[in-house]
């Protein structure tokens, strides 16, 4: 059964992740936080992105 749950878990590390990628690190973006005007925070890398790149991370 422990076969099983390898292959899974390898089948689900091949596909591409839905989420869009950090524009600084390149790891997948969960959360963005903007924290004031001309400055924000992406999740769960932690890189710092400025807010006016939101809109490129959600694909608006």
């Amino acid at each position: 059964m422990s076969r099983d749950r390898e292959s899974n878990d390898d089948a689900k590390s091949d596909e591409e992740s839905s989420f869009p990628d950090c524009p600084r690190c390149g790891e997948p973006v969960l959360i963005s936080v903007a924290l004031g005007p001309h400055t924000g925070s992406v999740g769960p890398c932690g890189c710092s992105v400025p807010p006016e790149l939101f809109p490129e991370l959600r694909g608006d």
